[in-house]
């Protein structure tokens, strides 16, 4: 078996505050300095060798590995870019952290440097206790996350992967471990007027009114998509609108952005078919022109249930968390969109810390959560038996 040491929580909760201080902001990105300190001043001091993968200047991921008995790996996956911070809208600095009682306070703390921070840790306590399991461990942390995945395409596609046969993403999901993710499908919808001077409407097209009401039906279309037992609902947001360039105008383009995080393949068909005639439609009559861009389209990813190792991560978050082990979904989407398709293998979301802190003015991860999901973490682990090609299910 595997189970944590008494300094294990500190010592977590004091790295993950590291981490916090070392901006990783994406854009503009930099994630070299962080990934600096994790392969330097963490996985080097433990005899650790990391391997890293450039993405472009300044930027690149990193993969490290304890070696296991037998082939085949689990990977432990997460990104190491935040979002960009509003320092205005924090009561603290969001690039130092702080600790508020029982909370670490700062950019990434939930999103997902905890993640990181507990994955880190695990790999701390695995070598220093000259565990070796029948798998070999592999640590993954990538770059540009948060805003196309190019570092876990880069990951995905450099081999170094290639033996994994389950990956573990520990972006934070309030206890629940989850054996997939919606979809993502961007769409960018654009109506095209005739400008014409503000104090003769009629004379122009204006366009931003046609797009105003494609957001308005849309909005109502969505909420006419089945719900999907353990996956929930396809789901709309309007991320964008753009139209108009002046005032005293009728603006003659506008256009409008929109986020569909999709359940099941054949509601992004219905979704896209959706906006493209009901466009069409509102602009014929409205006297202007629609088309549309798809500028993202990754498909919703679901695991097999009863895969050894699914099961045997979803009984392990369930003895620590006491939460359901059936298997469902998250809403937002991860790496693995670039990583799944490629190695075909099962998916695992499961980390410290809520989404719902993710993108927050002073967001903060709960000490507590981390040191439940080191104890998932380890759980799992304890699974792989001492003896040589074996691998307890937990059943």
């Amino acid at each position: 078996m595997f189970s944590l040491s008494p300094t294990a929580t500190h010592e977590a909760a004091s790295l993950l505050e590291s981490l916090i201080a070392i901006s990783s902001e994406n854009p503009p990105g930099g994630e070299d300095k962080i990934i600096g300190f994790i392969a330097d001043e963490v996985l080097s001091t433990l005899g650790i060798p990391s391997t890293r993968v450039p993405l472009e200047p300044g930027r690149s991921s990193l993969i490290a590995r304890i070696p296991g008995r037998d082939p085949g790996s689990v990977v432990f996956c997460g990104h190491v870019d935040t979002v960009r911070s509003e320092p205005s809208q924090w009561q603290t600095n969001p690039l130092l952290p702080d600790r508020q009682g029982e909370r670490i306070v700062g950019l990434g703390a939930a999103d997902m440097k905890g993640g990181i921070a507990a994955m880190l840790h695990i790999f701390r306590e695995l070598t220093e206790r000259e565990f070796i399991p029948s798998k070999s461990i592999v640590l993954a942390l990538t770059a540009d996350e948060e805003r196309s995945y190019r570092g876990a395409a880069t990951l995905a596609s450099s081999g170094l992967l290639d033996d994994a046969e389950l990956v573990v993403i520990a972006e934070p999901t309030a206890g629940r471990a989850y054996t997939g993710q919606k979809g993502e499908l961007w769409i960018r919808a654009r109506f095209r007027g005739q400008e014409a001077h503000g104090s003769m409407p009629d004379t122009g097209a204006n366009a931003i009114v046609p797009a105003a009401r494609l957001c308005i039906e849309l909005q109502d279309e969505a909420k006419r998509f089945p719900i999907i037992p353990g996956c929930g609902r396809t789901s709309l947001n309007i991320g964008e609108f753009h139209g108009g360039r002046q005032i005293n105008i009728v603006p003659d383009r506008a256009s409008v952005s929109l986020d569909v995080r999709i359940v099941q393949p054949e509601d992004r068909d219905r979704f896209i078919q959706v906006t493209r005639s009901l466009g069409t439609s509102i602009a014929q009559a409205s006297g202007t022109q629609f088309d549309l861009e798809i500028v993202n389209d990754k498909a919703p990813i679901t695991s097999d249930a009863n895969h050894a190792m699914v099961q045997t991560f979803l009984h392990a978050a369930a003895a620590v968390h006491g939460g359901p082990i059936e298997p469902s979904v998250v809403p937002y989407s991860t790496d693995a969109v670039e990583i799944i398709p490629r190695l075909n293998v099962p998916l695992i979301v499961y980390g410290p810390g809520s989404i719902e802190q993710a993108h927050q003015p002073d967001e903060y991860l709960e000490i507590e959560s981390l040191k439940k999901a080191m104890e998932v973490f380890a759980r799992f682990l304890g699974s792989f038996d001492s003896q040589p090609g074996s691998f307890d299910a937990g059943r």
